[in-house]
């Protein structure tokens, strides 16, 4: 099996290297089954990312869950000078967002609410997560840093759903202790039915 370097540097080149086109009509066919899935309709609160440098989207996440009256929060890198670690920050628009860590929009964080796991109990918190590559087994991998692993470790009731591109979905991938699995996968291969099937299992 190749390394996670190896794996990286791969997969990354083959997303980068995607028509734009494609891009973005794969993005709104992976967006649009979050959307109209049981898992989405019931979570009370949405946890995700603003795409960058060639992700599946997540803007009409954003603007349907917005609209829709439900809790939104995304990720903000904080840098302390002695660690670096990712905190949820709430928006209420997309105008809440500025260029942050390695020009990724992100919430300003001036006065906005950060996400307080003990706050949600007994609610269904539905987060969709970028990465680099995942595998069959709903594994993982980020970009090395371990931002996403680090922040999941101890809320393990949020609904943990991986947004990729069903180029990025490898057998199986090199993982560790560190490495948290994701609930489940959509690309733009992924069918209603399966995440109908999902929803029974993992919502409250």
């Amino acid at each position: 099996m190749e390394d996670k370097r190896e794996i990286r540097k791969e997969l990354i080149q083959k997303r980068d290297s995607v028509d734009g086109r494609d891009w973005e009509i794969n993005s709104k066919a992976i967006q649009k089954t979050v959307i109209q899935s049981s898992l989405y309709k019931k979570a009370d609160c949405i946890m995700t990312y603003a795409d960058f440098h060639g992700e599946v989207g997540t803007l009409m996440i954003v603007e349907d869950a917005l609209l829709s009256g439900k809790r939104v929060f995304l990720p903000k890198v904080l840098d302390n000078f002695t660690e670096r670690k990712m905190e949820f920050y709430e928006i209420f628009s997309t105008v809440d967002l500025i260029s942050g860590y390695k020009g990724i929009m992100e919430p300003t964080g001036n006065r906005q609410r950060t996400f307080n796991y003990n706050d949600w109990t007994g609610k269904n918190i539905l987060m969709t997560v970028p990465g680099v590559a995942f595998d069959k087994r709903n594994y993982r991998m980020g970009y090395g840093m371990g931002y996403y692993d680090k922040y999941l470790s101890d809320k393990p009731s949020i609904i943990k759903c991986g947004l990729c591109f069903s180029m990025q979905i490898l057998d199986e991938i090199p993982v560790s202790n560190q490495d948290v699995k994701m609930d489940f996968l959509v690309s733009e291969n992924t069918g209603a039915d399966k995440l109908e099937a999902l929803s029974k299992e993992l919502l409250r």
